[in-house]
């Protein structure tokens, strides 16, 4: 970069500054280059223009990228930003998938999300109750949701690590639900036994499993409830061993089978609905 060329730093400021004013087109700087305000508010010498600013934001975007990844934790840390963890003194780390709706434009990226709209599909990754976001990595709408997820956990448990000396929680839906995400987690807690273990908690996906074949499992194995008539309740845990890389990972899976003579309406059903879930947990003794 030339030495009279214009610092990063008021690229950035700048483009941020038209985030925080609903404002994502390059153009819309055009607006604030003479406006006094804009520049003194931002500590500028001088606003940058749209070419600029396109140019720039163009060429060293993922370069920038880390460094405004990176602020947040910092910013979080500054500003001394309270984090609740659950009753259970395990801190929430969630993460998930979030469809955007850009129907009717023709941006970059923009494609058929499974909200069945049109738009991209971001990352999210969101610690303590109050929700603070770690990290959005912006996707095309039609990526899989489980495709780049291991080294976003990656990137994302070592942030949350630093703001919290609490033990994670980490939440994912049944899109995420693959051992690669497991894996990741077990190598994390690896790293610095020391510290407290990252658990989690991945909706199971079935997938093409029986409910026949489960509702016959939790009538040997389970414990019933009846929350009301014609309605029964199995919960239990099952235990696997799946093997990633030349690893060998202990499983455990809380499942739920749930069986319905009657709907909720007090209709009786002439077939029973079953219906199977399940939730991946760390196994108690490993």
């Amino acid at each position: 970069m030339r030495s009279d060329a214009m610092p990063h730093a008021s690229i950035l400021a700048s483009y941020i500054a038209l985030l925080c004013l609903g404002k994502s087109d390059f153009e819309a700087i055009n607006g604030f280059r003479e406006n006094e305000f804009f520049a003194t508010a931002l500590g500028l010498d001088q606003v940058p223009s749209e070419g600029t600013l396109r140019q720039r934001m163009d060429d060293l975007a993922e370069e920038f990228k880390p460094v405004v990844e990176d602020a947040a934790v910092v910013f979080l840390q500054r500003s001394a930003a309270t984090l609740t963890p659950l009753d259970n003194g395990l801190m929430p780390l969630d993460c998930d998938v979030t469809p955007f709706d850009n129907s009717r434009t023709k941006k970059e990226g923009v494609s058929r999300t499974y909200k069945g709209v049109d738009g991209y599909a971001p990352m999210a990754a969101y610690v303590g109750q109050e929700g603070y976001c770690l990290e959005l990595e912006l996707r095309e709408g039609s990526q899989h949701c489980q495709k780049g997820t291991p080294a976003f956990l990656q990137r994302v448990l070592g942030r949350a690590r630093q703001l919290t000396a609490a033990p994670l929680l980490l939440r994912l839906d049944g899109g995420n639900d693959a051992i690669e995400n497991i894996a990741v987690v077990e190598a994390h807690n690896e790293q610095d036994a020391q510290a407290a273990p990252v658990e989690y908690v991945i909706k199971w996906n079935p997938r093409q499993e029986s409910p026949e074949k489960w509702l016959a499992y939790a009538e040997e194995h389970a414990d019933w409830s009846e929350p009301r008539p014609g309605k029964r309740v199995a919960l239990f845990a099952v235990f696997e061993t799946r093997t990633y890389h030349g690893y060998d990972y202990r499983l455990r899976r809380v499942m739920r089978v749930i069986e319905r003579t009657i709907d909720k309406r007090g209709q009786r059903l002439l077939v029973p609905e079953i219906e199977i879930e399940g939730w991946w947990t760390r196994p108690l003794v490993r």
